[in-house]
């Protein structure tokens, strides 16, 4: 899988760009503020129709401007590949892939896949339990577009049952509403909880490994999912779903009072352990880290195993956050395999420990020059 080349029109603070790409190794080195990130963050917006930086879109259009455009051609193995989204001022998105239209973003999801690695991914171990969702629901949608359409319709349940909580709570509306809203949130939430469990017991087999190359076999890692829902009780004759629906019912009250929904995949989190012991709250700076970049290989190497394909790698100043020796772990795991790109301020720490070399370019208030064939 392989991203040939991006253009941006009016994104952030470039106006009007085409950057051709290396199969390999691509290297992005400038000041800070000058656009690097904005480059890996188009990329990204072009495979998942989001950014990781901002929840709304008009936040991507330049200062004065109308709309936005991002443009990719890309490279598969089923044959080449172009994304195509237009955003207007007003927030209203166009989506093409391959000349055509595309009503859902999960029609999109899937076309090109990326693993994005910033210094927030740090946050993985320490972070709160909305970034560890968001890794595995990033993760699921890109391999998995019936994922994604279950967890937008999924929101938009929680955010529908969360309002009519609210009015129950203010006497405008019948609390018995709520039975048709809970069989909607179960059907979907249910399915939610399994794929994410599903998933992650083949992620943590992987980052396991990976984690006991990175310690050579010193330390063992464990990653387990949380559920709001307690997923030991379910049994013969009892599902996931009867346990669900009966939480619900049992908390109603509770829930009546608070206006927000408390059970149910928006409440669940995921635990990281190193020989028994909680990382988060015991584990050294340098064992977060590890955890962190283990589990981000391990993206990279279920996404090949899903799809056949590796995808495509975005390492955004996450250098500067690395020692050496996982600093050269990563490098060389990707080295020549999959294509990168890489922010950075030094060239030669991230050239030095590959075999295949790439391109780099220097960004520089909205422009990017070539400058180099390594």
């Amino acid at each position: 899988m392989l991203v040939r080349s991006i253009a941006l029109s009016n994104y952030r603070n470039y106006k009007d760009i085409q950057v051709d790409f290396d199969p390999h190794l691509n290297i992005l080195t400038g000041g800070n503020a000058q656009g690097k990130t904005n480059i890996l963050e188009a990329i990204f917006y072009a495979a998942t129709g989001k950014s990781h930086r901002s929840s709304f879109d008009n936040e991507l259009l330049s200062w004065g401007e109308k709309f936005f455009k991002v443009s990719l051609r890309g490279e598969r193995r089923s044959g080449e590949v172009k994304i195509e989204i237009y955003v207007k001022g007003d927030g209203k998105k166009l989506l093409k892939v391959n000349n055509h239209y595309k009503k859902k973003l999960s029609d999109l999801i899937g076309t090109i896949n990326v693993v994005l690695f910033s210094p927030e991914d740090m946050m993985l171990v320490k972070g709160s339990p909305s970034i560890r969702r968001r890794f595995l629901d990033i993760e699921i949608s890109q391999v998995s577009p019936f994922y994604c359409h279950s967890l937008a319709n999924y929101n938009r349940i929680i955010s529908q049952r969360n309002n009519l909580l609210k009015a129950i709570r203010e006497q405008r509306e019948s609390e018995g509403l709520l039975d048709v809203w809970d069989l909607q949130l179960v059907e979907y939430g249910a399915y939610i909880i399994k794929k994410r469990d599903e998933v992650l017991r083949s992620i943590v087999q992987l980052a396991r490994s990976i984690h006991s190359k990175i310690t050579e076999g010193r330390e063992q890692l464990d990653i387990s999912y949380v559920s709001s829902v307690d997923m030991k009780k379910v049994g013969p004759g009892t599902s996931l779903e009867d346990l669900f629906l009966k939480k619900l019912r049992d908390n109603r009250s509770t829930e009546i009072v608070k206006g927000i929904t408390m059970t149910g995949p928006h409440r669940d989190d995921i635990t990281i352990e190193i020989g028994g012991a909680g990382v988060k709250s015991f584990g050294s700076q340098g064992q977060q880290r590890t955890c962190a970049l283990s589990m981000k290989l391990a993206e990279l190497e279920f996404m090949k195993r899903e799809t056949g394909e590796y995808p495509i790698l975005l390492l955004d100043d996450v250098m500067s956050e690395l020692d050496a020796e996982r600093r050269k772990y990563l490098l060389e795991v990707v080295n020549g395999r999959i294509q990168s790109f890489v922010t950075t301020t030094g060239v030669e720490e991230v050239f030095q420990p590959v075999k295949h070399k790439g391109r780099v370019f220097e960004v520089k208030k909205g422009q990017i020059f070539h400058v180099q064939e390594g």
